[in-house]
């Protein structure tokens, strides 16, 4: 299977190329690549890091295959390492297309499968197999079969909707797997399963959807007596609309769901909807939560409203707990923002937050429009923190503050200088995390094809990433780093 994409590859190309010899059609050839750098050095330790992924691709009379090429000095064993990290083959035809190699995908919302790349939280979920899908009339399908990365794990999938007509339609999907060395008492083969149903709907007054699912099955867990392991799963979203207003009311149910948890704990083949708002402000973003599938439930509401002259609002309440009736994370969150008054764009918000301590968050940013291409902003973050929250064990309060001047020439240059602030005592930072203040600047230049290059240089406290209710933990950073993209 590793060497069989680049085969076949060849194969369809000298295929597709073969007329043209015989004075046929000249075939159509496109050639792509995009090449995306990351460097970064540590005036503290001296250390460099340097990582690069080239993604190509050759596309011959609809055929087309690719390569990911990826560089990494040091790796995160050590050393260099330069890999073929993803490499595929696929056309389509009639309604049906095939796709042999690396592939990524999502069923209905991600509750039972969502194979996906994140390279900001370096999060790469890809499957090495076989992809199928199809389309006739209001029937679409799905169906593979691969390998995730670090697992020899073989996964088959199946993933089918049909229109119902009038924005109305039903779908269902299933994973099924077998792990190598897994019997079953018997001595037969051990398979465990995942299913859903989900139905959706797309009417002038809003929309519908509602997905349950079931699971059966051990997925690396230590299971008492030996016994299989059941799980469910539910997620609903209601959004109505009625002229400037907007309401969504989401809800949740997760027990025992993660499909097929990595031995090394990393990232599992599904990502069930959090129900937590990511913010654009970077304070708003501290100590997010990370979804747990096997055991939460919660609801989300959020009510937005678009009145005249450029002015709106936002409110948004969302609350997960365990099963046992244990908070796990809570928040109210609002702004009202003016698009445009005069040469100035406004918004404004607070955030109260329950996760990792009780986190109350005032936040403000204003642009100033400098004519058709020039602008100034001016971000404004202050956060107040009680350490322990509504556990009763108290480890003192603490303030935050960020701030961030940014100069744009649109849609090139954007120069920004950001300053953030702590009053935390020794005892109140987190492992790793470092005294203030924490300056940087951040230069960027973009090209009309979407290049871009960034330099920032500066100081940086710890923190997490994250992306769809899954984070990654930075350290604290003192030096320069490089990013950029090219496009061929």
């Amino acid at each position: 299977m590793r060497r069989a994409p680049f085969l076949l590859a060849g194969a369809v190309a000298a295929l597709c190329c073969a007329p043209a010899a015989r004075g046929g059609t000249v075939p159509d050839v496109q050639v792509m690549a995009v090449d995306a750098l990351e460097y970064s050095y540590s005036t503290e330790t001296g250390a460099e890091i340097v990582e690069n992924w080239l993604d190509a691709s050759l596309m011959v009379n609809g055929v087309r295959a690719g390569i990911l090429l990826n560089h990494q000095a040091p790796s995160e064993e050590g050393g260099r390492l330069n890999e073929v990290r993803h490499r595929f083959l696929e056309f389509g035809a009639g309604g049906l297309e095939l796709r042999a190699g690396h592939f990524y995908g999502m069923f209905g919302r991600g509750l039972l499968f969502a194979a996906q790349e994140d390279r900001r939280i370096r999060i790469d979920t890809a499957l090495d197999g076989l992809l199928v899908s199809a389309r006739r009339g209001r029937l679409r399908g799905t169906a593979f079969t691969g390998t995730p990365g670090a697992l020899s794990v073989d996964v088959r999938g199946l993933d089918a909707e049909a229109d119902l007509g009038g924005g109305w339609s039903v779908g269902g999907s299933g994973l099924t797997w077998r792990a190598d060395g897994l019997v079953e008492p018997d001595g037969d083969v051990h398979r465990e399963w995942v299913a859903a149903s989900r139905l959706t709907a797309a009417r002038p007054w809003g929309g519908l959807y509602v997905e349950y699912g079931r699971k059966k099955g051990w997925d690396y867990e230590v299971v008492p007596d030996d016994e299989y392991q059941g799980g469910e799963a539910f997620y609903g979203a209601l959004d109505l609309a009625a002229g400037p207003l907007g309401l969504s009311l989401e809800a949740k149910d997760y027990r025992r769901f993660t499909v097929l948890r990595r031995v090394d704990g990393r990232t599992p083949l599904n990502n069930p909807p959090s129900l937590t708002r990511e913010h654009l402000f970077t304070l708003l973003n501290r100590a997010p939560h990370v979804v747990n599938a096997d055991d939460e439930r919660g609801q989300q509401a959020e009510l937005t409203w678009t009145g005249g002259a450029g002015w709106s609002a936002l409110v948004n309440a969302s609350r997960t707990e365990r099963h046992d009736g244990a908070l796990l994370f809570e928040e109210i969150y609002g702004h009202v923002e003016r698009e445009r008054w005069g040469d100035l764009r406004l918004r404004a918000g607070f955030g109260y937050r329950d996760n990792e301590g009780l986190r109350q968050t005032v936040v403000a940013e204003a642009t100033w429009f400098l004519g058709e291409r020039h602008s100034l902003g001016l971000e404004v973050e202050h956060q107040h923190v009680r350490l322990g929250g509504g556990t009763g064990f108290d480890l003192g309060a603490y303030d935050e503050e960020f701030l961030k001047l940014e100069l744009a020439a649109s849609p090139t240059w954007t120069l920004a200088g950001i300053l953030e602030l702590n009053n935390k005592y020794e005892e109140q930072r987190a492992f790793g995390e470092k005294a203030g203040p924490f300056p940087a600047v951040q230069l960027t230049y973009t090209t009309e094809t979407g290049a871009y290059l960034s330099l920032w240089a500066g100081r940086r406290q710890a923190g997490y990433l994250c992306a769809g209710g899954v984070c990654k933990y930075e350290p604290a950073f003192e030096g320069v780093e490089l990013t950029g993209t090219v496009r061929y």
